[in-house]
């Protein structure tokens, strides 16, 4: 098979499992009211005079003349109406839709939220059962709604956009329409009332549509759908057998527990996007402990990743630049993203950040660095960590301890060759503990020694010059010893910890290999799961009439949802 035969082959691999599923179309705009909703009513009734059965399943015209018109001539799915805390909720009928199955459903706001207890949360979940059932759907949606842009709009705004969808959902769609309208000309709609009703034109005005915001939201639109047509021309390409545009390298962004994480995934997305590039979140795990606020973060930057299409890598190792870069050059990556680390006195004294060292390090790779948020950290609550205070005491008794043993030698053994006493205490307390208790003995060997054993005795200063010498090179060594002590003691936990998941991984895929049924499959995945200490698993499944029940593990309270 050739070059070009296997191209061809790939990008109609990629489209089989498409196959039996419905086609999305989504009429994109940057703001409410730049005609959305009105052009995909008209394309709606030029399938009507081809047709097409068309079934509008929820249609917002908020009382514009010209829409309500081009509603009027499709027939509709009857809304269901549903009471939630004393107010009636209006929600698109699924079920109608799907017992009806047209051959093209309309379906606007695409980002729009349900009410409670409705089978999916969102809507745009309603649309992939529709397009799943072999359904063609029409739809709309504003570029403020894709998550990736949350941060922007926000920014661009000053207003927090709630519903949001994921960017994959509009990856997926098999047509994108730009909808695009000058905001001039969207201005003087709003003040005729043609994009909402006459009360709350000024109000809008005033709190989103300014000529500013219009004219960013336009170009953000405008790169979203440039995105979306570079994509498909380079599946073209591979469908006639052509070298499509290569994709230059890969993206990664480094990612920490802080308050920033979701923010740079958000930005790395947009990055990625632009410049058409896969990305992966990469996270290094140094073996520091992190407190559960630290953790919630990571697992949400994680998820958010995830759900805007980038691969989620967890590495486990004591130096976070360099495995970094290591990790860059195995991924062959041409980009790496990372946020500014925040000043620290111990960072300032005892090395730079990790942006720092990635720039100073990272030779041939373009290296991005986040500026952060200007808006306030919250307080962070750290639990208490009591057993901290067990590795200090280590550190003062192996002083203590060093200071006797080198008091009993001191007769026999020259003043510089004492010094390697209270070192041997630097590197137990290292290797035990972590890098504050040893830099603690360190401090407490030195005070002690140069108090002690240094001329004067019993005294802190120092006569001889070459006494002055030996005592700078002892806290010296001291504080490097202590520091590589405790960088191999975080490696080692580190590679022990990944051969533990390397091995229930292994027994699990052996397990369910041997599994021969359903039940079996469960049995394996619950016995595995009970493993873990820290977590109540539950597995479900649906029996024949679609409703869950447990499988395997204890039973848990769920709501509907």
């Amino acid at each position: 098979m050739t070059h070009s035969d296997s191209q061809r082959a790939d990008a109609l691999l990629a489209e089989l499992p498409r196959e039996g599923r419905g086609r999305l179309k989504v009429f994109l705009g940057a703001a409410p009211g730049v005609g959305k909703t009105y052009a995909m009513l008209q394309a709606a009734h030029a399938r009507l005079r081809h047709n097409v059965r068309v079934l509008a399943g929820v249609v917002e015209t908020h009382g514009r003349s010209e829409t309500e018109a081009l509603l009027g001539g499709i027939p509709q799915q009857p809304l269901v109406r549903s009471e939630y805390r004393g107010v009636t909720l209006e929600e698109m009928d699924l079920d109608g839709l799907l017992k009806a199955a047209p051959e093209l459903v309309l379906v606007d706001e695409l980002a729009h939220s349900n009410a409670p207890g409705s089978r999916h949360a969102k809507r745009w979940q309603d649309v992939q059962e529709l397009l799943a059932a072999g359904i063609d759907v029409y739809t709309t949606v504003n570029v403020q709604h894709l998550e990736s842009l949350n941060d922007h709009v926000r920014g661009i705004t000053g207003v927090q956009v709630r519903e949001t969808l994921p960017d994959w959902v509009l990856q997926e769609a098999f047509e994108l329409v730009l909808i695009d309208l000058p905001p001039r000309e969207l201005l003087e709609r709003l003040r005729d009332g043609k994009v909402y009703v006459p009360e709350q034109a000024r109000a809008a005005i005033d709190a989103f549509f300014t000529q500013t915001n219009l004219t960013a939201l336009r170009e953000l639109a405008m790169q979203t759908a440039a995105a979306q047509v570079d994509a498909d021309l380079a599946h073209g390409y591979r469908r006639l057998g052509q070298d499509a545009p290569a994709l230059r390298g890969r993206l990664l962004v480094g990612v920490d527990g802080d308050a920033q994480a979701e923010r740079l995934v958000r930005h790395a997305s947009r990055v990625a996007q632009r410049r058409h590039l896969p990305w992966s979140l990469v996270h290094v795990d140094n073996g520091r402990l992190r407190d559960e606020t630290a953790r919630q973060r990571l697992q949400a930057a994680q998820q958010l990743a995830e759900r805007l299409g980038g691969e989620v890598v967890v590495l486990r190792a004591g130096e976070v630049a360099r495995t970094l870069i290591q990790h860059a050059i195995e991924r062959r990556a041409s980009l790496v993203l990372v946020g500014q680390s925040r000043d620290r006195l111990r960072r300032r004294l005892f090395g730079a950040g990790v942006a720092t060292r990635l720039l100073r390090e990272a030779h041939g790779l373009e290296i991005n660095v986040l500026d952060r948020d200007a808006q306030p950290e919250p307080t962070r609550t750290v639990a208490p960590r009591v057993w901290v205070w067990r590795h200090y005491a280590l550190a003062l008794l192996a002083t203590l301890l060093a200071t006797g043993l080198a008091s009993a030698v001191a007769r026999v053994m020259d003043l510089p060759n004492i010094s390697l006493v209270f070192l041997a205490a630097v590197l137990l307390v290292a290797v035990r503990s972590s890098i504050g208790p040893a830099l603690a003995c360190a401090a407490m060997s030195f005070l002690a020694y140069d108090f002690l054993f240094i001329p004067p005795n019993f005294s802190f200063a120092i006569q001889r010059e070459e006494d002055v010498l030996t005592s700078l090179f002892f806290l010296l060594m001291a504080v490097l010893t202590g520091n590589l002590a405790a960088r191999q003691r975080r490696q080692l936990k580190a590679l022990r910890e990944t051969q533990e998941q390397t091995g229930q991984l292994l027994d699990l895929s052996r397990k369910l290999t041997a599994a021969t049924d359903r039940q079996a499959v469960f049995s394996a995945a619950g016995q595995h799961l009970e493993g873990w200490s820290d977590l109540q698993a539950c597995l479900l499944e649906r029996d024949a009439e679609g409703r869950l029940q447990v499988a395997s593990g204890g039973v848990l309270q769920f709501s509907d949802n």
